[in-house]
């Protein structure tokens, strides 16, 4: 499969917004407010090998159209969607699962390290925090991805039966979600073969046809 910077698909019926650079995540998040997909406010479940919480370099205005929520999204850096989200009021408090080494200091911000630690320590309390609320979930396909070191090359996975494991769970047992958006990172993943690799399984497991996918 090919995709560039700009490649993004959805399957609007199951409220699915892939892309390949995890910036898109607040276009997606904006134009699923507009169309009701979510409630301002939601709180989203970050799951990722990376924490992605930075400060844009851009100003971020009100989002009132589709068009704006592209345009914003296309400047922003691919660390910078979280907090833009929060300034909008798109996205109020988030949930982190991630083995990053950067630590972060944030009262709207919670994390777990891995889905074992979440599932110990976490999951009654962030289920509790959000009744009625909407609640995203944003999945970068490189939390699969064990090598940290090393960008594009040498990837570390899971055996397959794992990985679905974890996609299955995330699926079934963490929320009835209201929205999902993914990033296929390739650099990320350890190479475009292995970002393919996982785009399958997750196509597989959460049961969607490419073929279904429309443009965004």
């Amino acid at each position: 499969m090919k995709y560039d910077s700009e490649y993004r698909i959805c399957f609007p019926e199951q409220r699915i917004f892939i892309s390949r650079d995890h910036n898109w995540a607040f276009s997606a998040w904006e134009i699923g407010r507009l169309r009701n997909y979510i409630k301002p406010g939601a709180t989203v479940v970050h799951i990722d090998s990376h924490l992605d919480y930075l400060d844009p370099e851009i100003n971020i205005e009100e989002i009132e159209s589709v068009k704006d929520a592209i345009i914003i999204g296309r400047k922003l850096g691919i660390a910078e969607f979280i907090i833009p989200a929060q300034k909008t009021g798109t996205v109020g408090n988030v949930y982190i699962i991630s083995n990053d080494n950067v630590s972060i200091n944030d009262t709207r911000v919670e994390r777990a390290y891995t889905l074992n630690h979440y599932e110990h320590i976490y999951r009654r309390k962030w289920f509790d925090d959000t009744e009625g609320k909407s609640v995203i979930l944003d999945l970068d396909l490189d939390f699969f991805n064990y090598n940290y070191q090393d960008m594009d090359c040498n990837p570390v996975l899971l055996p397959e039966p794992l990985l679905r494991q974890q996609l299955n769970h995330m699926k079934k047992y963490m929320w009835e979600w209201d929205m999902i958006t993914v990033a296929l990172s390739p650099e990320y993943c350890g190479g475009k073969v292995q970002s393919d690799y996982l785009f399958g399984l997750f196509l597989d497991v959460f049961g969607l046809d490419i073929k279904n996918a429309s443009a965004w």
